[in-house]
Formats: structure tokens, C-alpha cells, sequence
């Protein structure tokens, strides 16, 4: 099923919304909406050791399907590679591979990575390892929380 950008637009504006105290408390920079790529980027840096994190959010046909999660490397521009990835000590999210291995995330799926093929992306909100990671801010939480909080950031997944 496809969902028309329109829709997609409008429901990524909602929940970003939802985000405004977050992104003000966290110091969060979230991109303008790409309306063409159906994306934008959220800057979150690491007030332990100031590492900056550059998450990359496509939502095209969201929110019948999760979001595209992938990190670019801030200083090549690279996406999805080790060096753009936080190490958390919750080896359960990020994945070594690297991914964040959640349902909110597209790239985590059979088709992308092969990771969870047995996951499907129609109704994965229903899937019982989604829990409330089902809005952008949700999700936001959830990523930030692995990079600014001790118990779970361990650095860069790959040092330069």
C-alpha cells in the first residue's frame, strides 16, 4: 500500500511538533522537511565527549510503513557506515552492522539489511517489539537516550 506524500508530509510535520521541547532541552537541530526526498536530518551531539551524530529520517509512505533510520558520517557525509554510528553498551539497538535493529526502523528489515526478514513492514506497529517507539518523537527519545546518557554511549561505533 502507498500513502500519498501529502500524507506522509503532514504527519511528519504533526509529530515534529511534538518534538519542539525535546529538541530545546536535548539541543536537537532538526532539518527543514525535504519534500522531494520525503526526509530530513536531526543533529544530536554527545554532551559526554561531543561527538556529533547526524541521523538521516526518510518517511515516504510513513506511516503505513517505519521510517528509513540511518546515520551520516558528519565529517565524510557518508551514510550508513560504522564511523556514523554511536557503540552503545544496548547492543540490542545499534547493531554492529550497522543498523538500529528496532521495528521503527526500515533499514532493520528483510529487503534492506536481511537482518529481520521474518519482520513484516506493513503492520509494524503491531509487531510486539515495536512498544511505544511508534512516533518520531519516540523514536528521537529512544536515539537520544543512547547517545547522552552514560548507562547506554560508549563512543563512536569506529573511530577516524
Amino acid at each position: 500500500m502507498s500513502v500519498i506524500p501529502a500524507i506522509s508530509i503532514a504527519t511528519i510535520r504533526q509529530e515534529l511538533q511534538a518534538c519542539e521541547e525535546d529538541a530545546e532541552q536535548f539541543g536537537w537541530v532538526i532539518s527543514s522537511i525535504d519534500e522531494n526526498d520525503l526526509s530530513f536530518t536531526v543533529r544530536i551531539t554527545s554532551p559526554i565527549d561531543e561527538e556529533v551524530y547526524i541521523l538521516y529520517f526518510k518517511f515516504d509512505n510513513y506511516p503505513e510503513l517505519p521510517p528509513l533510520l540511518d546515520f551520516i558520517d558528519p565529517v565524510s557525509g557518508e551514510m550508513g557506515i560504522r564511523r556514523a554510528y554511536p557503540l552503545t553498551k544496548d547492543g540490542n539497538f545499534f547493531h554492529t552492522h550497522p543498523i538500529i535493529c528496532h521495528p521503527c526502523s526500515r533499514k532493520s528489515y528483510g529487503g534492506f539489511s536481511g537482518v529481520h526478514a521474518d519482520w513484516n513492514l506493513t503492520g509494524w506497529k503491531n509487531n510486539a517489539y515495536t512498544g511505544s517507539l511508534q512516533t518520531v518523537q519516540a523514536v528521537l527519545q529512544a536515539i537520544n537516550a543512547r547517545i547522552v546518557y552514560k548507562t547506554y554511549y560508549h563512543g563512536r561505533m569506529q573511530k577516524n
